[in-house]
């Protein structure tokens, strides 16, 4: 019975469009400070934090596995939003932040230098997945958070599919550093 209670919790919890509460506009389909930027990172990875917690308090392990799996399903296909929502890629940090904190930190710097190298958010998270999965192997002890790290990574590379014919294209701007920082100031 309690596993019922994990997968309708941490979908609810990955669903629920709180960037639309908190910043009272669509996040995706509009200009963004920092600071809200910031503010829908901390919410997202607050939610796969979150929903893996509670996983853990009423299954153990493999309740923590599975909340963080349906997490980012919910925030990827959320219902309240018509089965539509973002990457998925820091309700994903967030929930394996609580399973496997080394590879998230790995993870985040992998991020960061693809994106200096790159300048694209588009290629920066699809390396960042790729390299996610071939290090969960060498950083994950536990055999079910191995296999949370594929299935994330697989749903992430999933959801991002439409959107590769448009790097190879060059339809996506390179992230601009410069903009970001006189922002900040």
């Amino acid at each position: 019975m309690h596993f019922v209670y994990i997968v309708a919790g941490a979908y609810l919890m990955g669903a629920l469009p709180l960037h639309l509460w908190a910043l009272g506009k669509h996040p995706f389909r509009s200009r963004l400070q920092p600071r809200e930027y910031f503010l829908m990172i901390v919410i997202d990875l607050v939610k796969g934090m979150a929903a893996t917690l509670f996983g853990m308090a009423l299954g153990g392990w493999p309740g923590a596995c599975l909340a963080a799996v349906l997490v980012v399903a919910g925030s990827m296909y959320s219902v309240f939003l018509g089965f539509q929502g973002n990457y998925g890629l820091t309700v994903a940090a967030g929930a394996l932040l609580i399973l496997s904190p080394v590879l998230v930190l790995v993870g985040i710097i992998i991020y960061f230098f693809s994106l200096l190298f790159t300048r694209y958010l588009f290629l920066s998270t699809l390396l960042t997945t790729m390299a996610m999965i071939v290090l969960g192997l060498i950083l994950v002890t536990h055999f079910y958070a191995w296999l949370v790290i594929l299935v994330l990574g697989s749903l992430i590379l999933f959801r991002m599919k439409p959107n590769w014919r448009h790097i190879r294209r060059n339809l996506e701007p390179p992230y601009r550093f410069k903009k970001f920082f006189r922002r900040i100031h």
